[in-house]
């Protein structure tokens, strides 16, 4: 169960720098950006992002430590990381790679954005639709299994 720990202490330090790293953007799109970059409509999405992003690391730090604190939610918490049929469920509505590649499809959106209005939206839709089909699939797993 230490080796879990440990591996909890880590997402909270990986959570805690994304934080940071977002709060600095947050400053910089706040102070330093220029008044065309925040009236388009990119600048919402960035700013919204950004917002959504830090309020899920920061549910997420407080409830890892919760769960470090408490011996049964840890061992709960490892039963449920560790159990082959949501593993299983997971890997045909192909989740792993489905998550980095909309991850992906959706930072190459911002930055095309500032380009090409056509493959921003372009790219942002097929992010949402990989992400959609992916829960459907698990989903309809999950019932079925």
């Amino acid at each position: 169960m230490e080796k879990f720990k440990k591996k909890i202490n880590r997402r909270i330090l990986l959570l805690a720098a994304l934080l940071l790293i977002g709060v600095a953007m947050s400053i910089y799109d706040v102070f330093f950006a220029s008044e065309e970059l925040k009236n388009s409509y990119y600048w919402g999405l960035q700013a919204g992002s950004l917002t959504g992003l830090q309020l899920v690391a920061v549910f997420a730090i407080i409830r890892l430590s919760i769960i470090r604190r408490d011996e049964t939610k840890l061992r709960e918490q490892y039963n449920k990381e560790n159990d082959e049929r949501l593993k299983a469920i997971r890997a045909k509505a192909g989740m792993p790679i489905l998550m980095i590649t909309s991850l992906g499809m959706f930072v190459t959106a911002i930055v095309a954005g500032y380009f090409n209005d056509t493959v921003f939206f372009t790219l942002i839709i097929a992010a949402a639709a990989q992400l959609l089909i992916g829960a459907v699939i698990k989903v309809v797993n999950l019932k079925r299994m």
